[in-house]
């Protein structure tokens, strides 16, 4: 699982790297921005089927073909709803010149979803050696492909049709090599009353999947409006980077959702406690890496990074590193809520990061522009961590290391900071 997890991270980022150094920051800013809208609507038709049915599966592992083959059916229905809508917005919302861009992407991105679904089934059963050779093959496809092209042509356009190729490469190989489980494509959903208990399985993680998805999606949709196409370039050069934590920290939390489930259903405190200590250290321990790495590395390679033309990104690292930080260790105190089947706390925190960043964004960015873009990242993240951690506080089953992550990650936020506007 760890594997996968880098490898997607890992390769993920160099493809951006590639395509952003390549392509400049304008035209990455085009194709940036489309990807952040399909991520948005893809990961929303998801309809927190993943978790439920990760949940479900790892429960009953003998019927997780079963399981993930019934929350994929779901998924092709809300996805086709899903299309319609979008062809409609973009009718009226994105350039003529820009559409096959948007739809090569869009088309991609739920290509990609799709395959990622698919994979709970490898991982209800612990094969998570399927997943990394997958992951890892795959990846490298991508990289090339897309990477490669961007980089001979430095074409857009060029680099979206080889995003869509990739993507639907991904989900072929997915779907061959995890046949044995999942069984053939017409066996999924096999009753309407099936695919309406799925439905209502996952509806308890469906409203928290979606402001997830939007609260990690959210800077770049308002961004979009509010920004040029050059300052999405710089900003999402940065922020694509920064926010891989997202998807990062919920693949890696997965490992833990059977073991803590298992032990959230015992009537004792000590399981789960001991899990919840040890969640809690290794979330806040990757969350002080992350933020050092981009609040001090990130200036130190942005130039051999991107080259000269991303020059204004240097002064945004600070708060790059202070969202990686609060976002990631958020991360580890959410999904011990899903585990104990507190979802309300996830749903709150995501309503109300979302709430003070749009606040925050229409009283700051027309003014201030890309100063304050980073920060107001940030934002998110610390009330995220703050909604989280206090909830989880106040379960017995919670370890005292959840208080000692709640008093010093900010502190060190704060430090961080500090340290880097006197650099």
């Amino acid at each position: 699982m760890l594997v996968a997890t880098i490898a997607r991270m890992g390769l993920g980022l160099l493809t951006f790297v590639v395509l952003a150094r390549y392509l400049g920051p304008t035209q990455f800013g085009v194709i940036a921005t489309a990807m952040a809208y399909a991520t948005f609507v893809s990961l929303a038709t998801d309809y927190g089927l993943a978790t439920s049915a990760l949940r479900r599966a790892s429960i009953a592992p003998p019927d997780a073909g079963r399981i993930v083959g019934d929350a994929l059916a779901v998924k092709v229905l809300l996805a086709l709803a899903a299309l319609l809508v979008a062809i409609i917005a973009a009718a009226f919302a994105v350039p003529v010149t820009q559409l096959p861009i948007y739809a090569c992407v869009f088309m991609g991105t739920l290509a990609y979803s799709f395959a990622d679904l698919s994979m709970v089934v490898a991982r209800a059963h612990r094969r998570f050696e399927v997943e990394a050779a997958l992951v890892v093959s795959t990846s490298v496809v991508m990289l090339l492909g897309t990477g490669g092209v961007a980089a001979w042509t430095g074409s857009v356009s060029a680099a979206a049709g080889v995003f869509l190729a990739t993507r639907l490469f991904y989900l072929a190989a997915v779907q061959w090599r995890l046949r044995c489980w999942l069984g053939p494509l017409a066996g999924m959903g096999r009753s309407v009353a099936e695919m309406r208990a799925t439905l209502h399985a996952s509806a308890n993680y469906a409203v928290d999947n979606i402001l997830t998805v939007l609260t990690s999606q959210i800077d770049v949709l308002l961004f979009a409006l509010l920004l040029s196409s050059y300052e999405m370039g710089v900003y999402q050069a940065g922020a694509r980077l920064v926010q891989v934590i997202v998807p990062f920290a919920v693949v890696l939390s997965t490992v833990y959702m059977p073991a803590l489930s298992s032990a959230a259903a015992q009537p004792e405190l000590k399981p789960f406690r001991r899990l919840s200590r040890r969640v809690t250290i290794e979330f806040a321990g990757l969350a002080l890496v992350a933020g050092l790495a981009f609040t001090f590395v990130g200036p130190l390679i942005t130039t051999h990074l991107y080259g000269d033309r991303y020059a204004s990104l240097q002064p945004l690292w600070a708060g790059f590193g202070a969202y990686a930080l609060l976002r990631f260790a958020a991360a580890g105190f959410g999904i011990q809520l899903v585990a104990l089947n507190r979802i309300t706390p996830r749903i709150v925190s995501q309503i109300a990061a979302a709430a003070a960043f749009v606040v925050a964004t229409v009283l700051l960015l027309p003014g201030a522009h890309l100063r304050v873009a980073a920060w107001l990242l940030a934002l998110i993240g610390a009330v995220n961590f703050a909604v989280l951690g206090l909830s989880l506080l106040r379960s017995d089953r919670r370890d005292t290391a959840v208080i000692a992550s709640l008093v010093g990650l900010p502190l060190t936020a704060l430090l961080l900071a500090l340290l880097a506007g006197r650099m």
